[in-house]
């Protein structure tokens, strides 16, 4: 016969055992302009295309963060991969070619590095532009995320930028379902006092994987 104390024990969840617990980073699709090309990039400054000497058209960005699970512990050695459009809105991708966006020859729009032993990474970039992926639906600022943990499953999601007016019509921002799950992937930037970049903006984007094998919230 199990007693009580032994059934109730045995309903235990994850939040019942850790002080604190993360909602995870809402998954969003990678889309269809994921970088294809060897090498895709060499660091996490997209500012600067390797083996150009003129940066990148546009306004400078620094998004930095942290990865990790949702016991709040720090995820090291995870490769955290960008992609985004330029300055224009296009992507520098053959699936992009089909369109009047002006391509950047500066900008290859992709970046990547690994997180340290807290977590972080930090990227050098430029804010994207809104572009139109149909006659009626044009998609507001964003920048694709790719996770790969040393342990578990690619994570992928996208960052959007606080107070863009096609942040509220975005269909794939809207299908998240709720305000709560749009504001973690959303992020407000402010001016980067004491950087070495003049008039540049930082924004801190802190990325929760979902544990494996544990349901995750509805939000």
């Amino acid at each position: 016969m199990v007693s009580a104390g032994a059934a109730g024990a045995a309903m235990l969840t994850w939040r019942d055992v850790v002080a604190a617990w993360y909602a995870e980073t809402p998954r969003q699709p990678a889309g269809p302009f994921y970088q294809p090309f060897e090498p895709m990039s060499v660091d996490n400054d997209l500012l600067l295309r390797d083996g150009k000497n003129d940066p990148a058209d546009g306004e400078i960005i620094y998004v930095a963060g942290r990865i990790r699970d949702q016991t709040g512990k720090p995820i090291k050695g995870a490769r955290v991969e960008i992609w985004q459009a330029n300055a224009y809105g296009r992507y520098s991708h053959p699936r992009h070619e089909n369109t009047n966006l002006k391509l950047d020859p500066n900008f290859l729009g992709f970046g990547h590095c690994l997180t340290g032993e807290d977590g972080a990474y930090r990227f050098r970039s430029i804010k994207p532009a809104p572009y139109p992926d149909s006659a009626a639906w044009v998609r507001p600022p964003h920048i694709h995320f790719a996770i790969f943990p040393p342990s578990g499953s690619e994570w992928t999601t996208q960052m959007y930028f606080a107070g863009e007016p096609l942040n509220e019509n975005d269909f794939l921002r809207s299908a998240l379902g709720s305000d709560e799950a749009r504001k973690r992937v959303t992020v407000a930037f402010r001016p980067a006092t004491g950087a070495p970049d003049k008039d540049a903006h930082i924004g801190h984007f802190d990325i929760v994987l979902g544990m494996p094998g544990v349901t995750r919230d509805k939000a």
